[in-house]
């Protein structure tokens, strides 16, 4: 069965709060101030047991035009409205504004509630104040609404609305409780003996007994100790729930009205919105650019500033795209309806629809962002999904969770609609975009055959640089995964650290055969003390960057052993060395490095990074001044090719 939440709305003294009482057999008014003027100042709250066994909340507004940001603080989180009028006096200015805030925030259900009958004999009378309130309510989501004639003070009327609630009430599609949880705060109090309390409707998610929850702005985290619905104590509350939520390590003073209260990382408080804003008939005057408003959202509210992104104003009765920049942080989701008040003198002007929650600062008539903006006035609750993971490129679905406010299985079936579409890739945790991955893949490829174009003699480039060249870094795990992917797919070859084009294959040019001929037979011919690289730029005339190519290529060719920056062995020279080092372990535990030299004929120069590179292949390891055999092969002391 899900959760109800019935809400209250009309002028004030038109009696709202008596009419609650005699539905619910609870006064909602709790302030002396309130008891001694009779109107409501605050927030009002009531649990209402329906004919058909459910358990619904009422909230019950305050009607006075002072208490209009009070009203909208608690408005936001209802099911169903009544809209009460007062048949002695008909339709008020109050009436009509919370007609207007309550059609901007787009409550799906609600009926008329004529109230006072008890005071008006005359039938007629009632007919007209009747035929005054449809024609004031035609156009809006009541247009259609049931009216319903009642005395709060003899009870006529009071069975007919209660059964028409219970029907209405029994149509409400419940709210998600597997969502995140998000717990608008509307009140916050203290009791002697348990410390900090909250109250709200929960709209998503659900509530536990020592569960740990974060309370934005404010950015810090507490311990619920205890959870309340309708004055029980529960183990946990769900969306649709009036809830009172005992917090434990938050001081009274550090929570305001307006503050959520969530699951930890899953929502952001934020300065900017992107929304689609409609401006009141009876806004008093257009709107231009950069005007300063009062912004009300869900328990929340802010001043800001109005920034239009397609024109310079806004009639009374248009919609535009704008983005709301606010003076302090709110906390928003996609999809949230707000209502925004002129700045002075404070009266409802418009409101609208959340399209971001999370923009960039915009420039003003931007065609690729108004798009955007259309595209996710549309609905499509994947939209905004796809748009955050081609703004990135790439995504983790942890921060999409968090962002989006979806269940897990809800927004991996969105994810999994966008992966059918071949709009979005999924490598792991990340969302990854489809054609930036191709864009990415496109800009290897010309990369690596540039590269190939001034190194042709080298086997590829490093990994390394080549995620270098990519202008957006990737996270690791996705270039790895899009390196093997190329792969796979016969675009590229991986060697080790390398990777080339896949036709890639080392070509000297015909004077380079020849250079490569001279320095082979340089460093044949030097044996166990071949030229080092600056000694072979010399005798051959090149420049250190071609020997070094040079090096490089007869190395991946198995024809030298790299020793260090500036020596390279012939390998035939080196497996000779390889032959003697068994030779000598066959025979000794230990080597020292002069007993080494002694057997090469050779100096320091030479053998230290000969041993060097012995150690690198694992096959021999320092021990204090001398080596011992690691993991060399004694019995197989071959000849063959061992290059690293």
């Amino acid at each position: 069965m899900s959760h109800v939440i019935i809400g209250t709305a009309g002028h004030v003294d038109h009696g709202k709060t008596a009419l609650i009482k005699a539905l619910t057999g609870r006064d909602t008014d709790r302030l002396r101030e309130e008891k001694e003027r009779g109107i409501s100042i605050e927030l009002g709250f009531a649990p209402f047991k329906l004919p058909g066994g459910r358990l619904a909340g009422v909230v019950d507004v305050p009607g006075h035009e002072r208490f209009i940001h009070n009203m909208l603080a608690g408005i936001g989180g209802i099911d169903l409205v009544l809209l009460v009028v007062d048949v002695t006096e008909g339709v008020m200015p109050q009436t009509r504004e919370h007609v207007e805030i309550m059609d901007l925030l787009q409550i799906a259900r609600g009926l008329v509630v004529l109230t006072k009958i008890d005071l008006v004999a005359d039938e007629e009378w009632l007919d007209l104040v009747e035929e005054e309130v449809r024609e004031a309510l035609a156009g809006t989501f009541l247009a259609a609404a049931p009216f319903y004639r009642v005395s709060a003070a003899t009870g006529q009327g009071v069975p007919e609305l209660l059964q028409a609630i219970d029907k209405l009430t029994a149509e409400i599609t419940g709210r998600d409780e597997k969502a995140p949880l998000r717990l608008p705060v509307d009140r916050v109090f203290t009791l002697p003996g348990f410390g900090t309390i909250v109250t709200g409707t929960l709209v998503a998610g659900t509530i536990r007994v020592g569960s740990t929850v974060e309370v934005l702005p404010l950015g810090r985290t507490a311990r619920v100790r205890q959870v309340q619905v309708h004055g029980k104590q529960v183990e946990s509350a769900a969306a649709g729930q009036r809830t009172a939520v005992n917090l434990s390590g938050l001081e009274k003073e550090a929570l305001l009205r307006g503050s959520v209260i969530a699951a930890p990382g899953t929502l952001e408080a934020t300065y900017m919105l992107d929304a689609k804003l409609r401006l009141l008939d009876s806004a008093p005057r257009v709107m231009k650019n950069l005007t300063r408003v009062h912004l009300y959202l869900g328990t929340g509210r802010a001043v800001g500033r109005v920034v239009l992104l397609d024109r310079d104003e806004l009639k009374q009765g248009e919609e535009a795209f704008v983005q709301l920049r606010l003076e302090k942080k709110l906390v928003a989701q996609r999809q949230d309806r707000f209502i925004i008040r002129s700045f002075s003198p404070m009266t409802t002007i418009g409101g609208g629809l959340v399209l971001d929650a999370r923009p960039e600062k915009h420039k003003r008539f931007r065609q690729e962002i108004l798009q955007r903006l259309q595209e996710l006035e549309k609905g499509d609750p994947a939209a905004p999904l796809l748009q955050r993971i081609r703004r990135e490129g790439v995504v983790p679905y942890s921060l999409l969770l968090k962002e989006s406010g979806f269940a897990p299985e809800v927004l991996q079936a969105h994810l999994n609609k966008l992966l059918t579409e071949g709009s979005i890739l999924q490598v792991d945790e990340l969302q990854v975009d489809a054609h930036a991955a191709r864009e990415w893949a496109e800009r290897l490829e010309q990369v690596l055959a540039e590269y190939h174009q001034r190194h042709h003699l080298a086997v590829g480039m490093s990994r390394a640089e080549l995620r270098n060249s990519i202008p957006k870094q990737l996270p690791l795990k996705l270039y790895d995964w899009l390196l093997t992917t190329l792969a796979a797919e016969g675009r590229l070859q991986l060697q080790g650290e390398l990777v080339a084009l896949a036709a890639h294959q080392p070509q000297p040019r015909e004077q380079e055969l020849q250079q490569l001929t001279a320095l082979t037979e340089l460093i044949a011919e030097g044996g166990f003390m071949p030229p080092t690289a600056k000694e072979l730029a010399a005798r051959l005339s090149l420049t250190p960057a071609q020997v070094e190519t040079f090096l490089n290529y007869l190395a991946q060719q198995g024809v030298v052993v790299r020793l260090d920056e500036q020596l390279a062995l012939h390998q035939r020279a080196f497996q000779q060395a390889k032959a003697l080092l068994c030779e000598h372990f066959r025979s000794q535990n230990t080597l020292s490095t002069g007993e080494f030299r002694e057997k090469l004929n050779s100096t320091r120069k030479y053998v230290i990074p000969l041993l060097e590179k012995f150690d690198h292949l694992k096959w021999t390891r320092r021990l204090g001044d001398a080596r011992v055999a690691w993991r060399l092969d004694l019995e197989n002391c071959g000849e063959e090719s061992n290059n690293d």
